[in-house]
């Protein structure tokens, strides 16, 4: 019975079944002495042989030796019985000692002698002599074809010796003439049959041992071969594992590679010779995206869209010389990256030195370009600023001369004179020419003067009023914030900054359009921070936008440039963007422009918070106001003392003069107790205005001082008026201007 499990079939031996195998292997226990099945053929052969014929010939004789004595023939009885009882003997020997060589030799001279008894005695109608004939079969089986020939031939003169005396012994069966004339034929037949079946089965046992010798060293060589093949199989089994590990091993380092690669934040690229990508990293596919896959393509192809090597391609002269080359090459156009600093490394041959590849080392300098075309920018404009503010500064000198005179003519004619017409005139043009100093001066970034805390949104509200009144053509829109944080400014540079950028928008919309303003409270970006290296913080994003034709790239580029302008020869000064640039740049704050043609323009400015809340400050009324106190004028120019003098007496003040600070020192120091007001210039040789003020601060504390200055840099004025100087007056000032001013500083 087979049960099935899975793919497996077992075979269970049913009780019928298992008691037959079990008795087979029993009985096979028994007829082959003990020995098992594969042993030895010849030696298990006769000893098989032997205990069957031992076996059945006692069976046999005991039921033989009872026939017998039932018939009353005590003698044959008794042979009979001894001969089974010797032939159990053997049995009993023969699987004790599995000597089968003597139990053979025993067993064929028993069953002769038994034989020669059975032809003695004759048997039932004398048919006993018929089981000689086995004899030969018997004999040749287990002694072999020489000694079986011997035993036979003995047996077969023994039964002729019986058949002689059958006539004359008493105790010998007679036998016919005709049976003994055929017993010796039908013998020998039968022994040559034995003896030839002997000799076939000795040739086929010869053949076969040679076979099995041939098999057995068959099986041995297969053995040794299986042995070689098996240790050849442990070979190739721990050289597969030691390969497998070789190559876990290199997979791991070149992941590591792989890892190490990509984690650097340049752009890594290997070539082979022919310039053909073999391998990139994940930098350089994030900048040519648009050119993917680029292993397996030419780097001029991917990284230039050209068709040939570029003309000075640092990875050919590192091929030809086999040194590391270094070149400034450009992005593709329109990518992030514009700018990008080659570096090409040879990979060399270990054996040979042979240059069998490049590595490429990309590094984005877009910033850096950026940072060096600001910085040459932002040098090449302090420059020119500082050359615009030594003008300025002697400019506004002469113009105060000049409109000094003026106004103290105005005072003397009467408006009926021809004259009076002509003075008037010129009093506008030295005003125009102020306007253009102060452009010069904004460039220049001369310094915050009046620094106070305002509300933008108010300053922006007025100028944008005030503008659009002037220019009906345009849509003037505005979204300001209602919270907007308030800022510490000059509020007239600023306002000449909306000014500016007011005229700007203006002249981009001939055909008239739309000039909005929008503020809002933020927190710059970083990148924009990181880029103009301005602190983190709350900061005040002022947008002007207009409608207009736009500005291409170029233009954007210098649009911030001293005296560069669009505008046709003697329409433009080329200063109102510059100036604009500086008073934002001089409040620490970012200007930003964003346009393309066709598509309007948008300038951003960023100016720093203040926590302090904007205070409204009360108008002064444009006109003159007099008064009676001494004031000193401290000046180095002559014509400023000789013009400012005579404007301050026409006012009604008592005046003193002095030309630097060490003589204003010692006239201050020595009628202090007369002298009510200071009007000090900022810009003097030996001593300057700061350190004058700081210096009369220590005589007197309450001491009343006017600073005046036709150019500052660096907020210097600022910072004395943060002393606790008590205000600012720039030159060239008007004579009501003036007269305000005193009064206002006497008043504090």
């Amino acid at each position: 019975m087979r049960i099935g499990y899975g793919n497996h079939k077992v075979r269970i031996l049913s009780p019928k079944s298992n008691w037959t195998h079990r008795l087979g292997r029993w009985l096979f226990d028994k007829i082959s002495s003990g020995l098992p099945p594969h042993y030895d053929i010849e030696p298990l052969r006769k000893i098989i042989l032997l205990n069957l014929i031992t076996l059945f010939g006692s069976i046999f004789l005991v039921l033989l030796s009872a026939i017998t004595l039932v018939q009353g023939n005590h003698a044959l009885a008794a042979v009979d019985l001894v001969i089974a009882l010797f032939l159990i003997g053997l049995l009993y020997y023969l699987r004790k000692k599995k000597n089968h060589q003597v139990v053979g030799i025993i067993g064929t001279v028993t069953i002769g002698i038994f034989y020669v008894f059975l032809v003695a005695h004759g048997g039932m109608g004398q048919t006993a002599y018929i089981w000689s004939f086995t004899y030969p079969l018997i004999a040749l089986f287990l002694l072999g074809t020489k000694k079986g020939s011997w035993f036979s031939l003995v047996l077969l003169g023994m039964i002729y010796i019986l058949f002689a005396l059958g006539s004359k012994v008493a105790m010998v069966t007679s036998y016919r003439i005709d049976l003994i004339l055929r017993f010796m034929p039908a013998y020998f037949i039968i022994y040559l049959f034995a003896l030839i079946m002997e000799q076939l089965r000795t040739i086929v046992q010869s053949r076969l041992k040679i076979s099995n010798f041939e098999l057995e060293e068959a099986l041995r060589v297969l053995q040794v071969k299986t042995n070689e093949l098996t240790v050849s199989n442990q070979e190739l089994q721990f050289e597969i594992a030691r390969r497998e590990h070789i190559a876990k091993a290199l997979r791991k380092s070149e992941g590591f590679l792989e890892d190490v690669i990509e984690s650097i934040q340049d752009g890594i690229s290997v070539l082979n010779p022919d310039l053909t990508i073999r391998h990139t990293n994940g930098v350089m596919k994030s900048w040519y995206l648009e050119n993917l896959p680029l292993v397996g393509k030419k780097c001029f192809e991917c990284y230039h869209n050209q068709k040939v090597p570029c003309e000075r391609c640092p990875t050919l002269r590192t091929l030809k010389s086999g040194r590391a080359e270094r070149e400034t090459v450009p992005g593709l156009p329109g990518s992030p990256v514009e700018w990008l600093e080659l570096y090409c490394f040879p990979i060399k041959d270990k054996e040979t030195g042979e240059v069998t590849g490049v590595v490429e080392f990309v590094r984005d300098i877009t910033r850096h370009k950026n940072l060096e075309r600001q910085l040459a920018q932002a040098e090449r404009m302090d420059s020119i600023g500082r050359l615009a503010g030594g003008v300025a500064h002697d400019f506004n000198n002469i113009l105060m001369g000049i409109q000094g005179r003026v106004a103290l003519m105005i005072l003397d004619v009467d408006p009926d004179h021809p004259f009076f017409e002509h003075l008037n005139g010129i009093d506008t043009y030295v005003k125009n020419a102020s306007e253009l100093t102060g452009q010069l001066l904004g460039f220049a970034r001369g310094g915050k003067y009046e620094v106070k805390v305002t509300d933008l949104n108010k300053l922006i509200h007025d100028n944008l009023i005030m503008f659009g009144r002037t220019k009906k053509e345009l849509r003037v829109k505005s979204a300001l914030q209602a919270d907007l944080w308030a800022a510490e400014v000059d509020q007239v540079q600023l306002s000449q900054v909306f000014l500016n950028l007011f005229v700007n928008a203006w002249e981009a919309m001939p055909a008239g359009g739309e000039l909005s303003v929008k503020t809002e409270n933020t927190h710059i970006d970083r990148n924009i921070l990181k880029m103009h290296g301005l602190p983190a913080g709350k900061y005040i994003k002022i947008e002007v936008i207009d409608s207009g034709i736009g500005i291409d790239e170029d233009t954007q580029s210098r649009i911030f440039d001293p005296f560069f302008t669009t505008k046709g020869l003697g329409k433009g000064t080329g200063l109102g963007l510059a100036s604009t640039y500086g008073i934002v740049k001089n409040h620490k704050g970012v200007i930003t422009v964003d346009s393309c043609p066709g598509q309007g323009t948008t300038f951003t400015i960023y100016l720093t918070a203040s926590e302090k809340a904007a205070v409204e400050e009360k108008k002064s009324v444009g006109t003159v106001v007099n008064g009676s106190e001494t004031v000193l004028l401290v000046d180095d120019e002559d014509m400023i003392v000789d013009v400012g003098s005579q404007i301050l007496k026409r006012l009604g003040y008592h005046v003193l003069t002095a030309k630097n600070g060490m003589e204003a020192l010692e006239m201050y120091a020595t009628r202090q107790n007369e002298i009510d007001c200071i009007i000090l210039d900022m810009v003097m040789p030996d001593q300057n205005g700061g350190e004058t003020y700081d210096r009369l601060k220590q005589l007197n504390g309450d001491i009343k001082v006017l600073l005046s200055s036709g150019y500052t840099r660096d907020g210097q004025a600022s910072e004395i008026l943060k002393r606790g100087c008590n205000g600012f007056i720039q030159k060239p000032f008007t004579m009501e201007k003036l007269s305000c001013k005193i009064r206002e500083v006497l008043g504090k």
